[in-house]
């Protein structure tokens, strides 16, 4: 099949038979799921289980097309799931930031990069991210709906906000930003309090700002293979898959790193969610779980409600 070829419903599911995709159900309800959720979205779930050198005529081995509907449906179950669970750690991080910044420099402190960055930037480096980043705040300021930010109570002569306020106006990735250009004191001030190091926090905070963008633009997740691999979380490390340059990059150590988070943003957060998503994608079987980074399929387990954990038998 070529690409600008036209294929009725029905048509596409014959291809999807002929290249290794058993069915079970009739045609025509296969054929209306494939017009519901599209040929080449599809396509793109079933491709780890391409067993074919060519990508343009994939040939599919132990790939059942319920199994095919169950890895699109969790992926996108599991999206909403992680922006649930990422959008807590974002607001907590935030305040965190407030915290610290406004506790050793005062509610207007932060507006003085000097104050509270790495002095091993260069100094026109620092002066250059404060400019922008007041010429942006000023901005987002003006277009917040919060009652509380727009009072001139809360603000200073130029029309700043206080650190407390202004956190509450700032997108995930500026934050991050902020805390990148942090004081080494500063940074292992707010890494204590998520019990890790100043260097896994900021690896670990930029993997997430990528995972919810990636999951915000609705792009497969289940298959995901980050390019730099997030420093991996020591409480967690035997749960990840270990390869030839370390671990895997899959979306295992996404959640791990999300689990490690939650132990200080929430410790009673509940991960019932995502765990019965990764059940029915791995579904029993060692490869789907290896898959997508799992050491096992035990793995999962610490995601597992403890209503559900069942001790095993001496």
């Amino acid at each position: 099949m070529q690409g600008k070829d036209f294929l009725s419903p029905e048509e596409q599911r014959a291809l999807f038979d002929a290249r290794g995709i058993s069915f079970s159900e009739s045609s025509e309800r296969d054929a209306a799921k494939i017009q519901e959720i599209g040929y080449y979205k599809l396509k793109e779930f079933a491709f780890p289980f391409s067993v074919s050198d060519n990508p343009d005529e994939p040939q599919y081995r132990n790939l059942d097309f319920q199994s095919l509907l169950v890895r699109y449906y969790q992926d996108k179950n599991l999206r909403i799931f992680i922006l649930h669970a990422v959008e807590d750690i974002e607001v907590h991080l935030g305040n965190s930031v407030a915290t610290i910044l406004g506790k050793r420099y005062g509610a207007f402190g932060y507006l003085n990069f000097s104050n509270w960055c790495d002095r091993d930037i260069k100094k026109f480096q620092i002066e250059k991210k404060q400019f922008y980043f007041k010429k942006d705040l000023l901005k987002a300021v003006q277009k917040s709906r919060s009652h509380y930010v727009n009072l001139s109570a809360n603000k200073n002569d130029e029309g700043f906000p206080t650190v407390w306020l202004m956190i509450n106006v700032l997108m995930f990735g500026n934050v991050i930003n902020l805390i990148d250009i942090m004081s080494l004191n500063n940074k292992r001030a707010l890494a204590r309090i998520y019990g890790c190091t100043p260097d896994e926090l900021v690896s670990w905070l930029k993997c997430l700002l990528f995972v919810r963008n990636t999951c915000a633009h609705n792009s497969n997740l289940i298959d995901l293979n980050l390019r730099t691999q997030p420093m991996v979380p020591r409480r967690y490390e035997s749960k990840l898959l270990e390869t030839e340059s370390g671990y895997s990059n899959g979306l295992a150590i996404v959640l791990l790193i999300i689990k490690t988070l939650m132990n200080t943003v929430n410790s009673k957060y509940k991960f019932g969610n995502i765990y019965d998503s990764l059940y029915r994608i791995i579904d029993h079987e060692g490869t789907r779980a290896t898959s997508i980074g799992f050491a096992s399929i035990h793995s999962i387990d610490v995601f597992k409600p403890y209503k559900k954990r069942k001790k095993h038998k001496p």
